[in-house]
């Protein structure tokens, strides 16, 4: 028996083909350029080379400071998923948990622990493409603790003391002269002015500085023992819990601003048909008037004005409900074939308006009064009541105004009625 292969185009196998070729595109969008590439490699290895080379001239570490390290370590990662948003990014508090590794550890250490810190924060890009450049990218963001290393390293004694203040003021602005390179690296590679991080900067060294002197002081204050936490981690809680209100304000005014919205455009609209009420259609004319104003005569604005025919007598015989609902049936016809961009508006209990502001071509290719005269005298039917309407049409130009070709509209549809009544 001869096997046979087929190619398989069931809905099944064309969704999944679909998917698989998704899945390539989107890998293809997340790959990073070769100068994203370049300067992973470029920030990243040098770090990588600078903290192993000074981990090789390492003291002998004790149990008790890698015991110390694994807890900072921790700490450190903890404070770093504390976010606080604020106008110019977002803050973490994790200063003084890096000054307190560089005054109780070895300053050999601290660039490592914050290296390992990094890997570990949002670790699933460990599972994910191109996991080199993420590897790199986190090493170029630790490097920031290497001007303290080196300067604690040179000149420091190991012994922390208060009289020490300017060796520790240095070790601080070696570490925001580091900050500021790399974000200047960084935004420059991305095409954005230098100008663009002098705000961030500004607010990130004030808040830094106000957290290294808490490092500072619990430090100083417990001899650098393990009673330290506790004051390390309250800026983490007080950072945390103030976060935690924000967001809530935040998501609270997001519900409100949406309510504001919602009940603005719901004031915008008639219950009964949905379209447009008189205050929309005010602002549309005016809205309206503006364009024409701003288009050097290539805009006209154009007008339909249309009143539901017999609604009184309607009302009368068969009652308000058909009467409500040959209203709302008019608002569809009218919904159905104006222009998509027009606004449809009830002006009052049986009048009707349609205003579009578009170009004389658009406006004579549309057929814009045939459209809508046809509309209003369709063989459409509401409780076995035709749905009719005069109509009355109008432009501006050649009306001065907006608000003049309505009135023009208006008299047309005047004149409409009246032939109606005689006929």
């Amino acid at each position: 028996m001869e096997a046979r292969l087929t190619e398989d185009t069931s809905p099944t196998n064309q969704a999944l083909d679909d998917t698989l070729e998704l899945t390539r595109r989107r890998e293809r969008t997340a790959r990073p350029d070769r100068a994203s590439r370049l300067g992973a490699v470029a920030m990243g290895a040098p770090f990588l080379l600078a903290a192993g080379t000074l981990a090789m001239f390492s003291p002998h570490i004790t149990a008790r400071q890698w015991v110390m390290a694994a807890v900072l370590g921790a700490l450190y990662l903890a404070a770093g998923q504390v976010e606080f948003e604020v106008a110019v990014g977002t803050t973490v508090p994790s200063q003084q948990m890096l000054v307190a590794m560089f005054l109780v550890l070895p300053p050999t250490m601290p660039p490592l622990i914050a290296l390992a810190t990094l890997i570990w924060v949002k670790p699933t890009w460990m599972i994910r493409p191109h996991r080199g450049h993420s590897f790199l990218l986190r090493a170029a963001s630790a490097w920031q603790t290497m001007g303290p290393a080196l300067v604690l390293y040179h000149f420091g004694d190991g012994n922390v003391r208060l009289s020490q203040w300017p060796l520790y003021v240095c070790a601080l602005l070696a570490q925001f002269a580091l900050d500021t390179v790399t974000a200047a690296i960084r935004i420059r590679s991305l095409g954005m002015p230098l100008r663009s991080v002098v705000r961030p900067l500004t607010w990130t060294w004030c808040v830094d500085s106000v957290l290294a002197t808490v490092g500072l002081s619990a430090v100083v204050a417990t001899h650098g023992s393990f009673t330290m936490i506790p004051f390390l981690m309250a800026p983490v809680g007080l950072i945390w819990l103030l976060a935690s209100d924000r967001r809530q304000q935040v998501e609270r005014s997001i519900t409100l601003g949406k309510a504001v919205m919602e009940a603005r455009d719901e004031a915008r609209l008639d219950p009964l048909t949905g379209v447009a009420n008189r205050r929309a259609w005010e602002e549309a004319m005016t809205a309206a008037q503006t364009e024409i104003d701003a288009s050097w005569g290539t805009r006209i604005a154009a007008i339909a004005v249309a009143d539901v025919d017999r609604l009184k007598r309607v009302n009368d015989t068969l009652g308000h409900s058909v009467g409500d609902a040959l209203i709302a049936a008019t608002a569809s016809a009218l919904l159905r074939e104006a222009p998509a961009d027009a606004t449809i508006a009830r002006l009052g209990g049986d009048e009707f308006g349609v205003l579009w502001v578009t170009t004389r071509e658009e406006y004579e290719a549309f057929d814009f009064v045939a459209m809508l005269t046809a509309a209003m005298v369709s063989t459409d039917t509401t409780e076995q009541v035709p749905v009719l309407a005069s109509v009355g049409f109008a432009t501006s130009p050649p009306a001065a105004t907006v608000d003049a070709a309505l009135e023009v509209a208006d008299a047309e549809l005047f004149a409409h009625k009246q032939r109606r009544a005689v006929s």
